[in-house]
């Protein structure tokens, strides 16, 4: 495992698209941070450090959809998968050690956005507003998140041998997600009634009562909504970027399980996979 290890976080180190990622974290972090001061000072708009820091939440994820694709997929298509095992190195070593790679990665883009929000962000916005215990918490829960995630990555990138469909399949289910959570996080935003209003019409006042939204989500598929906004990882990371989270013990524990999951029909299935 160690020999696996080491082989993987050398050819990371000099993988040019990793490089490319840790610039665009690094400038990322200190770009929101700037235009908040500057729109702070133009329009007094409050902004303050806490407003975009966990926005690295939705960045990273995507991010990681690509570079963890191509890393995997790279091993594939010049037929080092093929040779780690020839030489004898078993399956779940190797998908454990591209797992623990790929996690690695996500640890580091993300470390890099908050150094560069905090370093820019700090003599610019001033320290967070929100309670230490409470940054920490939402730190930890959003590596979770990418954690989940980033099982995720890894299950399709080890399961699919072709370079191109391991990195479509990574990018279009990190967007599916995200289109996902903004869709369940509109439905459940819906009101239960829309207000009274009035307006002039040929110069007489025209009263509309209060009425209900068929829209509005009820019962039974609402429970179902608001259970998928906090499982999905989609929903979660457009929580997490707002500090929004209701419940965050239970976003770690769904978290936890998705990575349990995925990581168990990863082993099992290219522990049986044909490797060509």
């Amino acid at each position: 495992m160690r020999k696996l290890l080491r082989a993987n976080f050398s050819r990371l180190m000099k993988d040019k698209l990793f490089g490319i990622l840790m610039a665009a974290e690094l400038f990322l972090g200190g770009l929101f941070p700037v235009f908040h001061y500057i729109d702070n000072l133009d329009e007094k708009a409050g902004w303050t450090q806490d407003s975009t820091f966990f926005i690295m939440a939705i960045f990273v994820p995507m991010m990681l959809s690509v570079v963890t694709a191509l890393f995997i997929g790279t091993e594939y298509s010049d037929g080092t998968m093929r040779n780690k095992l020839i030489v004898g190195h078993g399956r779940s070593r190797i998908y454990a050690a591209n797992l623990i790679t790929n996690i690695e990665t996500a640890f580091m883009l993300m470390f890099a956005f908050m150094v560069s929000h905090i370093c820019v962000g700090t003599p610019l916005l001033g320290w967070f507003e929100a309670d230490v215990k409470k940054i920490i918490a939402y730190v930890l829960v959003s590596l979770m998140m990418t954690v989940a995630c980033t099982s995720i990555f890894t299950l399709i990138a080890m399961l699919c041998s072709n370079k191109a469909y391991s990195v479509a399949g990574c990018i279009l289910l990190i967007f599916f997600l995200l289109f996902m959570g903004i869709r369940i996080t509109s439905a459940l935003n819906e009101p239960e009634y829309y207000s009274a209003y009035s307006y002039t019409e040929n110069g007489v006042t025209v009263e509309e009562d209060e009425e209900r939204n068929p829209n509005y989500l009820s019962g039974t598929k609402r429970e179902v909504f608001e259970f998928l906004n906090e499982f999905l990882p989609g929903g979660q990371m457009l929580k997490l970027s707002t500090m929004k989270v209701d419940h965050l013990e239970r976003s770690a524990v769904y978290d936890g399980i998705i990575f349990v999951v995925t990581t168990a029909c990863g082993l099992l299935v290219f522990r049986r996979k044909d490797l060509k």
